[in-house]
């Protein structure tokens, strides 16, 4: 298994962030050459963590899947768009049974966790009736 340091995690900081950064800007944030950048991304994508642009969790923060189930006569559609469109969040999905609602959050810690959830519940008053989180142990 690859190991992971600072610069690297430094990088996946940064694409999480502002994913479409140049190499150019990304050597800037962080403090080292280009050359430097497209080697330790080159190593990462060899290495799996890097997947298409989507970072695999490496102990970076912490990912979240927060079921909602909205109210009757909400517009399902409309917060899910709504929602995808936060930083943090990475997708949403409408699904059937106990849940309309499925969103998959990446965050930096519980505390940005109860922000993001305090966020959905405030956003729009009286359209969510309960939700359910469950955190990401391993992603596969």
């Amino acid at each position: 298994m690859t190991k992971v340091d600072s610069l690297d995690r430094a990088i996946l900081s940064v694409l999480r962030d502002q994913g479409r950064s140049s190499f150019v800007q990304i050597a800037t944030m962080t403090g080292v050459t280009e050359r430097t950048v497209r080697a330790r991304m080159r190593r990462l994508e060899d290495a799996g963590i890097i997947r298409g642009y989507t970072i695999r969790e490496t102990g970076i923060g912490l990912s979240a899947l927060v079921r909602l189930s909205v109210g009757p006569g909400i517009e399902i559609g409309t917060l899910a768009g709504e929602y995808a469109s936060w930083d943090g969040i990475e997708s949403v999905y409408e699904i059937s049974g106990d849940a309309d609602l499925i969103v998959l959050a990446h965050v930096d810690d519980t505390v940005a966790l109860r922000e993001l959830l305090d966020r959905i519940w405030l956003s729009a008053p009286g359209s969510i009736i309960s939700t359910r989180t469950e955190l990401v142990l391993e992603q596969y």
